[in-house]
């Protein structure tokens, strides 16, 4: 059956909403006993020492309390079922808090009268899976994301690096796994984006994130299929009720690209409805490499976005939406005119072409608008939770190559993506040692090509429905959690596509997986606790991996059902394989993560471990050098086999004193492909990131030293050279790739900031000894350095 669902899945989306509120239709205050307790605890926000002696006042009744020496309180005999929090002590800012009792006791962070921040109410939410999993959360500034990318600040979570396109275009890697092994989550809702691509980056807003956690283990339970290396949740700021308008602005120079770019965003709440909103842009020319100008490396990107809650006793209603319009320019000199050229651009010879550094973009160049609109119902009964969530996205791709004439301003890829996300969550009440929640999530795509953009199309036009329905439990003894989950997915994908006008082809596919995760945390003492977890996780075939056919990013390249060993490596254009011809079925991981976690006054630390098995693992490997009217490329094709992915993390954080902080990061991950015992392309190496950092009143400083070691564990080098004339011998199944792994390389990174009031200002730093390097992990390393220096000044100011 064909998949034609996008229409009736927006009628759908919105029914279900429809049926929701008017099902809810009088919900007023409840007859509440006085047998209310609310307990928590007042820390520092930058220390997260506790704050004893602090006042806390229930502002509805005047009924009041003092923190303990731990920063504790607890206040009983509360009628109302909703009350308003005032926390004060001297010196800092007080914070308000609406508190509803069917969520979790707060933790109060107040932020001293002297610094930009303010301060803030964390409310844990209920269990929801992933108990037993390696979570880590990266919080961060606004000023910070005005000098630094969001996928540069994932990086500083060990276990996870970057896949580049170059320097504008970065996907996560967790654990050596990126693409749609690593499942992106944007404010609660599957991000939508054309993933099949190394090259593709999530298209987010940054205005709208304050923090992003990763989840490190096989977390395909909870979030579905692709999530086998971990997910990636960016989380949105949410509105606060009872708050006055506030907003903040941010501007910011780079010396390394001429980068200018601002942010704005705004806010406020009353009893019942809260808002945000915020926008931003950037303008950025050519970067710069130590010893040359990269040459058609600029980017422009704009954006903005929306969040607002309506808030009842026992409903919550959301409405969000985000839109980001990106234009970046990809290197020149990965256009490659002949092979010689191509052999002294990995020599690390100048790329070639180079000009003049300038803020135009020509061609190559990607040009990418994302919009996103999300309606979330959040309904509270009793100790129960049932959420109901509808998202819809559209992501509009268009690549332009380097062309002759009128076909120069005709893109060679030219994508529309239509998406539907229902997700319906059971958060289960409590029940003694019980816990849990369930759900049903479905999910379709259509994906189409705009006609005129090539002959032939890279990917055809394809479908997807997915529908899956998972249950996790949790058994809490104390000191002790086991939890276990359990997944069904349901997926269809359906291709269609025309060759030349002339010749048509079609297919349709199902695939159905169940999946599993069991998983325990015990709690050794006050500072040491120990998880275990192993999980298993699927990911299908994407179109890319089927039916690629021809130029992407800087390669040539082929999907396993468009080309075949014999009589040539080339099949006919018309001619498209199927499961009959070839079979690809989908990949199946078992991971097991185990964790040591310990946390006193001094120190921080969590050291994990883990193992990854995927039977069926398709990658994109070199298979020689393909020459044609517009250059000489690197040419890839599509295979599958088993691996192993092995490797640990270890993030150590200790405070010296008062106003110094020391944090280590050390990751490696080791992956071998099983069947000849080879290594893969690509593959992150061994990584030390450590920082010093000193703050003292208003003044803070850090100084950031960054090692990544040469990849050990490399396949060996074929050049490109060696294929001229059919000199390069090779075994049809070997991985090699076309230069040898990279270098080590230091780098040096410093930062000084100021914070006062509402002013922020950071005077920033990164490679300062100007070190040329290259990246293991950049597909752009065949043809140039990675940048230089780059010296940045963010100025925020609050309001």
């Amino acid at each position: 059956m064909k998949v034609t669902y996008s229409i009736n899945i927006f009628r759908l989306g919105v029914l279900l909403i429809a049926i929701t509120i008017a099902s809810i239709s009088t919900i007023g205050a409840q007859s509440i006993d006085c047998d209310h307790t609310i307990a928590g605890k007042v820390l520092d926000m930058e220390t997260s020492q506790p704050l004893p002696f602090a006042t806390i006042v229930i502002e509805e009744t005047g009924q009041s309390e003092v923190s303990d020496a731990n920063g504790l309180f607890s206040l009983s005999g509360v009628c109302d079922e909703e009350i308003h929090l005032e926390v004060k002590f001297l010196g800092y800012k007080t914070a308000v808090h609406h508190h509803d009792f069917h969520h979790e006791d707060p933790i109060i962070y107040l932020a001293s009268n002297d610094i930009l921040l303010e301060s803030v109410v964390i409310e844990a939410s209920k269990a929801d899976g992933n108990r037993t999993a390696a979570i880590q959360n990266l919080e961060f500034d606004e000023i910070e994301l005005l000098s630094t990318s969001i996928g540069d600040l994932t990086e500083k979570i060990s276990g996870v690096n970057s896949l580049r396109t170059g320097s504008n275009i970065s996907k996560p890697i967790i654990h050596g796994l990126h693409s749609n092994r690593v499942l992106v989550i944007n404010d609660g809702l599957r991000h939508a984006f054309q993933v099949w691509g190394e090259g593709h980056a999530p298209e987010i807003d940054p205005s709208h994130v304050d923090q992003v956690k990763v989840v490190k283990g096989a977390a395909t339970v909870k979030y579905g299929p692709e999530a086998l290396g971990g997910v990636v949740l960016y989380n949105n700021k949410k509105p606060q009720l009872d708050r006055k308008l506030k907003g903040s602005f941010g501007s910011s120079y780079k010396t390394n690209g001429r980068a200018i770019s601002s942010q704005l965003s705004l806010g406020q709440g009353s009893h019942r409805f809260a808002w945000e909103a915020g926008g931003f842009g950037i303008v950025q020319a050519d970067l710069q490499a130590p010893d040359y100008n990269l040459s058609n490396t600029g980017k422009r990107e704009y954006g903005g976005s929306f969040k607002t809650l309506y808030h009842l006793p026992n409903l919550d209603i959301e409405l969000s939406g985000s839109f980001l319009d990106q234009s970046l320019g990809i290197l020149r000199a990965s256009i490659v005119g002949n092979l010689q050229d191509l052999q002294n651009a990995i020599e690390r010879g100048i790329p070639s072409p180079t000009f003049e550094p300038t803020y135009n973009i020509q061609n190559p160049r990607h040009e990418v608008q994302h919009a996103l609109a999300k309606s979330k119902l959040t309904y509270y009964h009793g100790d129960h939770i049932f959420k109901l969530s509808y998202g819809i996205q559209q992501n509009m791709r268009q690549e332009f190559d380097v062309r002759r004439g009128e076909l120069n301003d005709r893109p060679v890829i030219d994508l529309d993506l239509l998406s539907h996300n229902i997700d319906i969550e059971w958060v289960q009440a409590t029940r003694g040692i019980w816990s849990g929640n369930s759900g049903i999530q479905l999910f379709t795509q259509n994906s189409k090509n705009e006609p005129g953009s090539n002959p032939v199309n890279f990917v055809p036009n394809y479908n997807v429905l997915n529908v899956g329905a998972y249950s996790i439990q949790s058994l809490d003894l104390g000191k002790t959690v086991f939890e276990l989950g359990f997944r069904f997915d349901y997926q269809n994908l359906s291709v269609v596509d025309t060759i030349r006008d002339v010749a048509t082809f079609s297919n349709e596919i199902d695939f159905q997986n169940a999946t599993f995760t069991i998983g325990v945390r015990h709690q050794l003492n006050e500072a040491l606790s120990i998880y275990s977890n192993i999980g298993s996780a699927w990911r299908p075939p994407n179109v890319a991996e089927l039916y690629s056919f021809g130029y992407h990013f800087s390669r040539i390249q082929f999907g396993l059902w468009r080309y075949d060993f014999n009589p040539n490596i080339f099949t006919p254009i018309n001619d498209v394989f199927d499961q009959t011809d070839r079979e690809v079925p989908s990949e199946k991981s078992f991971k097991w993560i185990t964790g040591l976690e310990y946390h006193n006054e001094r120190i921080s630390t969590e050291f994990v471990v883990y193992a990854n098995r995927i039977n069926d693992y398709i990658f994109l490997r070199p298979f020689g050098v393909s020459v044609n009217i517009a250059g000489t490329f690197p040419f890839f094709i599509y295979s599958q086999t088993d691996a192993l992915f092995v490797g640990g993390d270890w993030d150590f954080r200790y405070r010296h004193s008062d106003k110094f902080t020391s944090e280590a990061k050390v990751s490696y991950v080791y992956a071998t492909e099983l069947e000849n015992d080879q290594p893969f392309i690509e593959i992150p190496p061994f990584n030390v990131n450590y920082e010093l950092a000193y703050k003292s009143g208003n003044w803070g400083a850090a100084v950031n030293l960054d090692y990544m070691a040469r990849q050990w564990n490399a396949p060996r080098a074929i050049k490109p050279g060696s294929f001229q004339n059919g000199g390069a011998e090779f075994a049809q199944n070997e991985i090699f790739d076309f230069m040898d792994a990279p270098e080590a390389f230091l780098l040096v990174g410093a930062r000084v900031s100021y914070q006062k009031n509402a002013l922020n200002v950071v005077l920033s730093g990164d490679n300062l000894l100007n070190q040329a390097y290259r990246s293991n992990t950049d597909r752009l390393r065949y043809f140039g350095d990675a940048p230089g220096r780059n010296v940045s000044l963010s100025v925020g100011i609050g309001f």
